[in-house]
């Protein structure tokens, strides 16, 4: 019994978090994918430091280390606003802006977004949108690591 209550609020947090802003809860490995949701062998790392969202990627098959893709000093990642958001939304295709909510977190060259079923907060997706090309472009991310507290970005003690 003790167990199906841990899994219960486990599960009621997880939906609580997903419907809200850029949070820890969003820090994660993410792959850069295809129209039919394949690899394209990009990933992006979404962490913090020092209160500062940062963004960093590299090849997936690379032995390389994590490069950090974010601007440099002076355009750091900020809460994107509401009008922002909603010009983001518009420009997905389908029925997706009618049946999602968007919460972004944006720089001056993309915007990492994290959109939420409306029915049901605890289906989404995330998108990086690039803001460098006139229009927004949405590009679909897949998450491949777990959310805070188990990803050892927030919790080094974590298992993935």
């Amino acid at each position: 019994m003790p167990k199906f209550i841990l899994i219960a609020i486990s599960l009621l947090y997880s939906a609580m978090t997903f419907a809200g802003e850029i949070s820890d809860f969003d820090i994660a490995t993410y792959a850069l994918t295809d129209k039919d949701g394949k690899s394209v062998g990009m990933q992006m790392r979404l962490s913090k430091s020092n209160g500062k969202w940062l963004m960093e990627g590299k090849n997936k098959d690379s032995a390389d280390a994590w490069k950090n893709i974010s601007c440099d000093t002076g355009c750091e990642y900020r809460a994107s606003t509401v009008s922002e958001q909603a010009a983001y939304l518009a420009v997905f295709p389908g029925d997706i802006p009618k049946q999602f909510n968007i919460e972004c977190i944006q720089n001056i060259a993309s915007a990492f977004c994290r959109l939420t079923n409306k029915n049901d907060a605890s289906k989404g997706s995330y998108a990086l949108i690039a803001l460098v090309t006139g229009k927004p472009v949405p590009m679909s991310l897949q998450r491949l690591t777990r959310p805070y507290p188990s990803n050892a970005l927030i919790n080094p003690d974590a298992t993935q």
